[in-house]
């Protein structure tokens, strides 16, 4: 691949590297991005179908200054980029969140069935 300030580069993709590197322009050096396809947490509901709550994927700037593989999780508040325990406190937040909800529902259940009105 060609670079802006590199020249030519010879990008050799880790397995788990689903993008095809194809830039509008050429990029430099530090911006070739190795990325795994992208998981979303989905959830499917009678009312309103489909919707995407949370996306996440591996991602790596091999010729950047930080160099490690990262997970790359897609928010309301943006992308982030976190390590392994930024990766454990997100999944622990949102069974945290699940269990919440589930919790919410109860009560949804109780209050149309005609309690607690």
């Amino acid at each position: 691949m060609t670079t802006l300030d590199a020249g030519d580069v010879r990008v050799v993709c880790p397995t788990w590297c689903t993008v095809q590197h194809g830039y509008r322009h050429p990029p430099a050096k530090a911006e070739i991005t190795h990325r795994s396809e992208p998981v979303w947490a989905l959830a499917d509901t009678p009312e309103s179908g489909p919707t995407s709550l949370v996306e996440v994927s591996l991602i790596q700037w091999p010729y950047s200054n930080q160099p490690q593989v990262s997970l790359g999780v897609d928010t309301d508040d943006g992308f982030l980029e976190v390590g392994p325990t930024g990766g454990h406190r997100i999944a622990a937040a949102l069974r945290a969140q699940a269990d919440h909800i589930d919790t919410m529902v109860d009560q949804l259940v109780a209050l149309r069935a005609g309690e607690g009105q």
